[in-house]
């Protein structure tokens, strides 16, 4: 069957999975969460709970097949109103239907979207578990009821939901998305026995041959994890991942999720030495899994990624002597490489330690990289005349990419608002490398421009070859000049030559008219938006700025004033 185009209420949270990182900090012993990535599993495993199997649908006649087609197409529309009274018509229809059941769960899932949560629950959810208890769609209504009743804040309701679900269907798809809000639920009471008990249940009992619900044993193990590298419990936490990574990923793994917890306790002075003693005991445990056959290529690879993952523990439990202890040795063991001075000047970067950075970049076997690199340290620490010393250095010595490196300096004249130096070098690159004009003239405009200077600007901006970027940025300086004519005038050539760009155009003609105190010719123009482009972002974009600054309604096709 065609899969639903949006979220319902039951798992309309769905975040990034990039969230994960995110830690939840408050209970004691600075316990750490990161929910996102459960609200995420949830989401994700909500979807197959209202579908229809292929199977189920085959058993279906043209007629009931040709209704329930109509229902669903405006149920993946989100037009609820009209895809719940067609979803009520199969049933009235084809109550003895197979995919009865199904059009009761779809009815009642458009409740839920229309916010009558209570009616979703007892006449729609309910009714599925009544009359067709021996369903699958009976599965997932005790699920969505536990689910609506933990939207609308029912706590209690909820808990005795859930239960109801982990005791019926202790190996379904629910069970693991009963546990997944459960989780939730105790994050937000701050019940951190519950969540332990929970993760346990997902990590060690949960079966993961469903690649779904695998996806949320992954994450509770993590957590779990983080949860026991907080408590300073290495070897349950090494447990919990062991059931997600193979033993090659696992020093990875270790090292990536004690990250956090290591940070915590080492910025408190109380739990510094827990810190210590757990840093301690990681690394004993990294290097005892650390490949030691170092002739083989893979395996001196691994090995020196081990060896990194103890110095990046190390780092983050606060012990720069272990550190330094750290990357002495690999020096020792696999020599030096730009590899490795490059890992050892980004540490000593982060610890502030500029000058020592720059002893590692000045290491490098490549000393062009090298020198790159100490050039961009100087920048970090805004020392903008050595930065571009430096760079000036490099073009002398490396001649065939000259104008790149005085492109670095002058923008690390521009970074130090030194414009009349950044303009010098762009006007002398105009020169030196006519096969690159377009590049140095536009950046040059672009300093004219930062700097403030707008008519040279402008006419820097007009030896570009980049339409409509050029007259994009001339209409910009024209108005900090309160020029307000001319750009219109080039608001205007956009729009006419550069079809993509009109609706664009036209908001900055209404906006440059407001501008210039012209009111009336700026409501117009907002107007005009709405009716010339009523399906963009800007059209919505005018009609809300009509309504406020304004007191317009605006419909897209048109306006009224109230």
């Amino acid at each position: 069957m065609a899969r639903r185009a949006a979220e319902t209420q039951c798992c309309r949270s769905l975040v990034s999975s990039a969230a994960q990182r995110s830690l939840y900090q408050g209970l004691a012993n600075a316990a750490l969460w990161t929910v996102s990535v459960l609200l995420l599993a949830r989401a994700a495993l909500a979807g197959p709970l209202d579908e229809m199997s292929l199977e189920r649908w085959a058993k279906l006649r043209e007629a009931e097949r040709y209704q329930l087609n109509i229902a669903e197409k405006y149920y993946r529309e989100q037009n609820w109103k009209v895809a719940l009274a067609e979803y009520e018509k199969f049933l009235t229809l084809y109550e003895r239907s197979e995919g009865a059941p199904y059009a009761q769960l779809k009815w009642s899932l458009c409740q839920v979207q229309l916010r009558k949560l209570n009616t979703a629950i007892k006449d729609g959810y309910q009714s599925v578990i009544d009359y067709w208890p021996n369903s699958p769609e009976a599965i997932a209504s005790r699920y969505f009821i536990a689910r609506t009743y933990k939207d609308m804040g029912e706590t209690q309701q909820a808990r005795k939901a859930y239960a109801a679900v982990l005791m019926h269907h202790p190996r379904h798809l629910v069970a693991v998305l009963s546990r997944v809000d459960l989780i939730e639920m105790a994050r937000v009471q701050g019940d951190q026995q519950t969540c332990v008990k929970l993760w346990r249940e997902l990590v060690f009992e949960t079966d993961r041959t469903d690649p779904l619900a695998r996806q949320a044993c992954i994450d509770a193990s993590q957590q779990l994890a983080a949860y026991y590298f907080s408590q300073a419990a290495l070897s349950e936490a090494i447990e919990a991942l062991a059931t997600t990574y193979q033993p090659a990923e696992l020093p990875a793994a270790v090292a990536q999720f004690a990250a956090g917890p290591l940070a915590t306790l080492a910025s408190t002075d109380a739990d510094r030495p827990r810190a210590a003693r757990l840093a301690d005991e990681i690394a004993v445990w990294i290097q005892s899994h650390t490949p030691q056959e170092l002739n083989d290529t893979q395996q001196r690879a691994r090995a020196v990624q081990c060896w990194y993952h103890v110095a990046d523990v190390y780092a983050h439990a606060r012990r720069p002597d272990k550190v330094r202890e750290v990357y002495t040795r690999m020096e020792q063991l696999f020599g030096v490489d730009d590899a490795l001075l490059d890992r050892i000047a980004a540490w000593h970067k982060g610890q502030g330690q500029y000058d020592e950075a720059r002893a590692a970049y000045r290491r490098f076997q490549d000393q062009l990289v090298g020198e790159a690199k100490v050039a961009g340290s100087y920048r970090e620490e805004r020392k903008y005349d050595l930065a571009v010393q430096t760079y000036q250095s490099l073009a002398g010595r490396d001649t065939d990419h000259a104008p790149r490196w005085l492109g670095e300096a002058a923008m690390s004249w521009r970074e130090a608002q030194k414009w009349d130096e950044a303009i010098a070098i762009y006007i002398g690159l105009l020169q030196s490398d006519p096969e690159h004009v377009d590049q140095w003239q536009w950046q040059l405009a672009v300093t004219y421009r930062d700097a403030g200077r707008y008519q040279e600007a402008i006419q820097a901006f007009r030896l570009c070859e980049n339409f409509p970027d050029n007259y994009v940025q001339m209409a910009g300086c024209h108005r900090a000049l309160a020029e307000w004519d001319r750009a219109l005038a080039l608001y205007h050539e956009i729009a006419v030559a550069h079809e993509p760009s009109a609706p664009w155009a036209m908001l900055q003609v209404a906006y440059t008219q407001e501008q210039a105190g012209r009111k009336e010719q700026a409501i117009r123009s907002f107007q005009q938006v709405c009716r010339r482009f009523p399906k963009t972002s800007q059209a919505s974009e005018a009609h809300a700025h009509l309504q406020t600054a304004y007191k317009i309604t605006t419909t897209l096709g048109g306006a009224t004033e109230e």
